[in-house]
């Protein structure tokens, strides 16, 4: 028996648990739950795998503790700074993160085995990908015309200065890059922004719909300053999409076009209550980056396309599932 517990408050964790369900039955296992963590719930025996940030796993740890007697995996990451974890809380289970930047930072302070990457909807992304980009894409173009693409969400209401995501940069980048290129902004999440049109909510779109809306985009942006479960990129890149993003460790597993960040530091948000680790970056450097990802030559393009799609392979559902249950 594998019990997958999961924050059923946070969309990424979701779906990460939802594709490790598929990528457990896919290699075999029947006896499969999901649980919400924010449930009542009671474990005793078989294997469980706990996702959730690991700052806030540390504030519900002797909750989940009490409540599950199985052998535990705690499959955690985190944005905030590595030097407030508490080392106790990791003791008496196995710990991986999904970053493996976030490894070698909390191999620092805290007990940490290893890392296993965050999965993609493997089936969903080949269906994608190997559809003929020109049909697949028709509707969309019609509707938008060109477009370059974010997704993510953010702290709302008292987030971090500067806001982790980035969402604040990619609206400015817009106001310039949308005008110069005649492109539109796209974007998938909860903020509102001034420059860019907002296609959903996060969760508004089925996993198909999702990756065509990244497959049939000029550029990926990916502008987050920190990321703990960050996967977005990853999925673009699946589709053959090309990124954009800073060269900010904690996206060394991205393929695309990187722009240097300038700055390390921690940066506090009032809404969790702790701070972020924040790679910040000059917004410049980020308009020139997409500037110059634009203005590639089509070979170029397809060239660093067949690259990012690469990660189809790497990151499929029933390889991270498969490694879970080897550690």
């Amino acid at each position: 028996m594998i019990t997958v517990i999961y924050d059923n408050l946070g969309y990424s964790f979701v779906k990460v648990a939802r594709l490790l369900d598929k990528g457990l039955r896919h290699i075999g296992y029947t006896a499969v739950s999901l649980i919400p963590l924010h449930g009542v719930y009671y474990v005793q025996s078989g294997l469980s795998i706990i996702i959730y940030d690991t700052k806030l796993y540390e504030r519900r740890h002797r909750y989940v503790s009490n409540a599950v007697e199985a052998k535990r995996i705690l499959w955690l990451d985190s944005p905030a700074s590595p030097s407030s974890l508490d080392p106790g809380v990791y003791a008496d289970s196995c710990h991986v993160t999904t970053l493996p930047y976030w490894y070698m930072e909390y191999r620092k302070y805290i007990p940490v085995s290893g890392w296993i990457p965050r999965p993609i909807d493997y089936d969903t992304a080949v269906k994608v990908a190997e559809s003929p980009r020109e049909e697949l894409c028709r509707d969309l173009w019609a509707r938008y015309g060109r477009y370059i693409l974010t997704v993510g969400s953010d702290n709302v209401f008292m987030p971090s200065r500067p806001p982790r995501k980035g969402l604040d940069a990619y609206d400015k980048l817009c106001e310039e890059i949308k005008l110069k290129h005649n492109i539109k902004c796209l974007y998938v999440g909860n903020w509102i922004l001034r420059n860019v049109v907002r296609v959903s909510g996060i969760g508004g779109l089925s996993e198909y719909d999702l990756l065509r809306l990244m497959r049939c985009s000029e550029l990926f942006v990916w502008a987050s300053r920190s990321e703990g479960f960050g996967l977005p990129p990853i999925e673009a890149m699946s589709v053959g999409s090309i990124v954009v993003s800073s060269n900010a460790p904690f996206n060394e597993l991205i393929t695309g076009i990187k722009f240097n960040y300038t700055e390390e530091k921690d940066a506090w948000c009032p809404e969790v209550g702790f701070s972020f680790r924040i790679f910040d970056y000059n917004i410049r450097d980020l308009v020139d980056a997409v500037d110059y990802a634009l203005s590639m030559s089509d070979d170029e393009k397809e060239e660093l396309r067949i690259k990012a799609s690469y990660a189809r392979e790497r990151y499929r559902h029933d390889l991270v599932a498969l490694a879970l249950t080897q550690v």
